[in-house]
């Protein structure tokens, strides 16, 4: 018989930061494999409302924006 934690809930709670970088890092692989400029459109929506929720830190959205670039600038030696 399988025993249960003694707490109503054994569930542990994600930080919704952590659920916010999830979020777009699935959001950023999306746009990596398929370079749409809706998705683009739709990334950097995503880190700007997160930023202005608190979600992220000013921090964090300028490094993703810096990663971006970078993807950006990868697709243009390759394009």
């Amino acid at each position: 018989m399988a025993e249960h934690a003694p707490s109503a809930s054994a569930r542990s709670v994600v930080p919704p930061n952590q659920i916010a970088i999830a979020v777009i890092g699935a959001k950023l692989v999306a746009f990596r494999v398929n370079r749409r400029p809706e998705q683009l459109a739709h990334l950097l929506g995503m880190v700007r409302m997160a930023a202005e929720l608190g979600a992220i830190t000013q921090e964090e959205r300028q490094q993703f924006l810096a990663d971006l670039d970078a993807l950006m600038a990868e697709e243009v030696r390759h394009g």
